[in-house]
């Protein structure tokens, strides 16, 4: 009997040693699991960190970029404005001088005249483009076709303009008026 009680002393001694193995690899694959849940949870508040940082700091770009935004805009219109108040002088010195009873007429063509200049030393410093298209080829981009009249010269030439146009560097703001030639019959 020694035997076999030796042998069942082996096999639950075997058994035990096995569960103990079993329970040690379990124990040491929690640990890892814990360890690696750790740096898990410490990536996640990293990244959530960066985030959080990343989206205020697109929040002030964008507020930035609209306050300068706005800044240009009223840096433009107060240019404009400050031109303008040239034009706005002469125009209320010409009107105060068309009340004097003794007016002469060379006096007021010759106000028209300097206001014109004026006008168009503004238009240079704000680079606007004067288009006055006269006896050159029509452009849609540019030109307004008003009508067309007969005429002997080429096709699809500017044979008249009813109002000049303007463009701003390369934005158009208003297209010239022009009266087109076409072929006689």
């Amino acid at each position: 009997m020694k035997e076999e009680e030796i042998k069942e002393n082996f096999e639950q001694d075997s058994e035990k040693l096995e569960s103990d193995d079993i329970l040690e690899e379990i124990n040491d694959s929690n640990v890892e699991n814990e360890d690696h849940q750790e740096k898990l949870l410490a990536e996640n508040v990293k990244l959530n960190d960066l985030l959080l940082r990343s989206k205020a700091e697109l929040d002030n770009f964008q507020k930035r970029t609209l306050k300068q935004l706005q800044q240009a805009q009223l840096y433009s219109t107060e240019k404009l404005s400050s031109e303008l108040l040239v034009i706005m002088d002469s125009l209320e010195a010409a009107n105060k001088l068309s009340e004097e009873p003794n007016l002469k007429l060379e006096t007021l063509i010759e106000g028209n005249s300097l206001l014109l200049k004026t006008t168009k030393e503004i238009f240079d410093k704000l680079e606007v483009e004067e288009i006055n298209p006269l006896n050159e080829d029509f452009d849609p981009e540019y030109h307004q076709a008003m009508a067309t009249k007969e005429s002997e010269i080429e096709e699809n030439m500017v044979l008249e303009v009813m109002q000049k146009g303007y463009k701003l560097k390369s934005k158009l703001l208003r297209p010239a008026l022009v009266i087109v030639s076409k072929k006689s019959k």
